[in-house]
């Protein structure tokens, strides 16, 4: 009972602020939460010197509102009340009918999310109410259109297939001269690895089962034997905890060596004020488990390694849009050490391994491959706000 007045009482002061406060028809506000692949700040970073005379830009950084007090609560959703445009990658903002709401979202997947979840639902279905506010969804393809929806069912023709502004970083910045600005000379000449697992920790909710021991959550794993391996092949590896677990993961390695590894903290992103996509083109090769940045990385044409290690109790838990993840994910699956170093042998020494694969789900997952995504999105922006005028 007190979650529900809580919530009748946030949704009365939300109508009362926007009620009072004056929408500016020329005011843009991007919304992010993260550094870790944000499309709200590709978008605001791409904006040309045209669209920021045009408009005004105002980028706030999203957190949870609990325990911030009432003050934080009126001050975020005056802000959001004041914007004609409000742009997100994750939450969505709608104060009114007059507001225009854009959803960039955080990613093609193959995982299982909103209504295509079966874990803890009991057979309901409850579509999500924020998106059928929405007025416009972006989307990378038909194909990124057809997954999306079905997860978060809506209005199909809300969707525009721009591609997403994040990727436009993969064509346009310099990786590893951004790794060297975060680590200086610790970053090799030779070959990059990185390694990027998705999260398990879904909402309160554990999904998989995976082994925390040790850095890829394999059942042994002989560390300086895999570190000895990187040094005579003149490789490094690069690993950047998903940001919803990243305390819990550096807190598991605390005690673990780890010679020739870069961790990628979010506090190295902030202070450098880098999106994590503005390092990722740096990589040489990708080593992910479920994470959807790969679908990204398919743009890079490079080579990628599956290491599933907790694949059954994943597929049971969260569950996967297709089946079978095996045969979808265009790369080598890996589950124990001598697996992987024999793949990344196999990765770096043939850049057509995988290769047919990869052309062909890059080809179904992306209508664009050129890095001008923002530049379509900042295009339909415009459109649509000179319409409303």
């Amino acid at each position: 009972m007190n979650n529900l007045c809580k919530r009748i009482f946030k949704r009365a002061i939300r109508d009362m602020i926007t009620l009072f406060t004056k929408r500016h028809k020329n005011r843009i506000l991007f919304i992010y939460e993260s550094f870790s692949g944000s499309n709200s700040r590709a978008l605001w970073k791409f904006a040309d010197d045209a669209a920021r005379a045009k408009y005004e830009m105002c980028l706030y950084k999203d957190s949870c509102d609990e325990g911030k007090g009432l003050a934080h609560f009126v001050s975020k959703h005056r802000l959001i009340a004041s914007a004609q445009l409000i742009i997100t990658t994750h939450a969505s903002y709608k104060p009114s009918r007059k507001h225009i709401h854009l959803q960039l979202w955080h990613g093609g997947s193959n995982k299982k999310i909103g209504v295509m979840e079966t874990a803890g639902k009991k057979g309901r279905f409850v579509p999500p109410k924020a998106w059928l506010k929405v007025d416009y969804i972006m989307s990378y393809s038909e194909t990124c259109t057809t997954f999306l929806n079905a997860c978060m069912p809506t209005n199909p023709n809300k969707y525009i297939i721009t591609g997403a502004p994040r990727n436009d970083f993969l064509f346009s910045a310099d990786g590893r001269a951004n790794l060297r600005k975060i680590f200086g000379d610790k970053v090799s000449d030779g070959k990059l690895i990185f390694f990027l697992p998705t999260f398990r920790d879904y909402c309160g909710q554990k999904q998989g089962d995976r082994n925390y021991d040790n850095l890829f959550g394999f059942k042994d794993f002989a560390a300086e034997e895999f570190y000895d391996f990187l040094k005579k092949n003149n490789c490094q590896l690069i690993f950047k905890p998903h940001p919803h677990e990243e305390a819990l993961i550096l807190e598991y390695l605390g005690g673990h060596s780890l010679d020739n590894v870069l961790i990628i903290r979010n506090d190295d992103l902030v202070a450098n004020d880098f999106d994590f996509y503005e390092l990722l083109n740096a990589a040489d090769l990708l080593i992910t488990d479920y994470s959807s940045t790969y679908y990204d990385y398919l743009l890079l044409e490079r080579p990628i390694i599956f290491a599933p290690v907790d694949l059954e109790s994943y597929q049971a838990g969260r569950g996967f849009l297709v089946e079978s993840f095996e045969s979808w994910a265009p790369g080598p699956k890996v589950f124990d050490q001598q697996a992987l170093q024999d793949e990344i042998s196999k990765c770096l020494g043939d850049e057509n391994y995988y290769g047919e694969k990869r052309t062909w789900l890059r080809n179904l997952q992306h209508r664009y491959k050129d890095g001008e995504s923002s530049r379509r999105l900042w295009k339909f922006i415009d459109a649509v706000l000179t319409e409303r005028k």
